[in-house]
């Protein structure tokens, strides 16, 4: 029996909760453990959708709501205000361990105060890799933070050993994002239609830019990808970018191009319904999103991923890189169309069934140690 009793798990906004998800619903349902959501960024401001909506559709109601994000978005400001809330929720509500999942500087931030508090700390989707963002600094940081880690791939274990990690508290457990492809309520066609107001006649065709903290100014990458979607006929759907640096040029460059254009619709968010509705039916997905490189494949939909944001990240599946020129994004996504889609990518490390349930599994088995003491495990160099 696992001597964890209240877990805390962070959630900031989107990007993190469709992950999230089913560990959160499995771990609500798991009578052993109180489960203490705390839900803050983006999951509060208006212009992502109806504050909360996500959460309170799944019957998750957190216990604490944090406000960090300001408007515009302050990338610093919003990390140490977000430290400064968790760190208030640590000390009111005194969990047991702190669920973390990814790489954001606010989750960073989290895992800070978690630190400092003494609280243990639970790592989803460590030991991966995106040169092109300030992502992969904050997750490999989490990582020499945190004390359990469950990771997505046996490729991703072996780079945290090699960070001096404990092999005994590495656990491969899958990519929980993965868990909404055996969801039942996935909407259709007709569905998803109503809800865009867009006849989606096909070639449909999945948009999500990000900006590329590391590299190209977000306008040059637009530039290129909006120029190729004019030489390429087909139906757009876009979603916003997450609050980011640059992330509002963003959007203000795709409300501006998509004005007016007949097959095209720009949405603030999806949601994972919609957006693993649109996985099922789209002819490919274009743009710099992590989902391109991990959720796109296995729903088996042919992937542009353009520029270097994701550069580093495990591959699998039909996945074209392409530098963020309009001939060769064009190039790339007319092959991808013209290809159809490839069998959904069952097999590379990612593992059957459900993460949500070997995730639970692994904090049920784990003693957490208190007081949190790490020891830095040696790693023979090669010659």
């Amino acid at each position: 029996m696992s001597k964890l009793r209240r877990v805390a798990v962070f959630t900031s906004g989107r990007q993190d909760y469709g992950i999230l998800r089913s560990t959160i619903l499995l771990l609500q349902a798991t009578p052993e453990f109180t489960t203490l959501v705390w839900a803050g960024g983006t999951h509060l401001q208006p212009r992502f959708g109806e504050p909360l909506a996500l959460l309170r559709r799944d019957g998750v109601t957190p216990v604490r709501t944090l406000q960090f994000v300001a408007e515009p978005p302050e990338p610093a400001g919003d990390a140490a205000r977000a430290l400064a809330a968790v760190a208030a929720a640590l000390g009111a509500d005194r969990p047991d361990a702190l669920l973390l999942m990814g790489d954001r500087s606010e989750t960073l931030a989290a895992g800070l105060a978690a630190t400092v508090a003494g609280v243990p700390i639970v790592h989803l989707h460590g030991g991966e890799e995106t040169e092109g963002a300030i992502d992969n600094a904050c997750r490999h940081a989490l990582t020499k933070l945190s004390h359990l880690h469950l990771v997505s791939h046996p490729a991703h274990a072996a780079r945290v050993i090699q960070m001096g990690e404990d092999p005994e508290t590495v656990i491969v457990v899958g990519a929980p994002g993965l868990d909404n492809r055996y969801r039942d309520d996935l909407p259709g066609r007709p569905e998803l239609e109503r809800s865009l107001g867009l006849s989606l006649e096909p070639p449909v065709v999945l948009v999500t830019m990000h900006p590329t903290t590391l590299g190209e100014s977000p306008e040059a990458e637009l530039r290129a990808v909006a120029a190729a979607m004019s030489e390429v006929p087909a139906t757009y759907v876009i979603t916003a970018p997450n609050a980011d640096a640059g992330g509002a040029a963003i959007r203000e460059f795709w409300g501006h191009w998509a004005s007016g254009r007949p097959r095209v619709v720009l949405v603030e968010t999806l949601g994972e319904t919609r957006y693993w509705g649109m996985l099922r039916l789209g002819d490919a997905v274009l743009g710099n999103s992590s989902s391109g490189i991990i959720e796109a494949p296995v729903a088996g939909i042919p992937v542009v991923n353009v520029g270097d944001r994701q550069k580093g990240r495990l591959r699998l599946g039909a996945v074209a890189d392409v530098p963020a020129r309009a001939d060769a994004v064009a190039r790339a996504l007319r092959a991808a169309i013209a290809g159809g889609r490839p069998p959904a990518h069952e097999v590379g490390g990612y593992l059957e069934g459900p993460a949500a349930r070997r995730i639970i599994d692994a904090l049920q088995r784990w003693d957490a140690p208190r007081p949190p003491r790490k020891v830095f495990r040696e790693v023979p160099c090669r010659d």
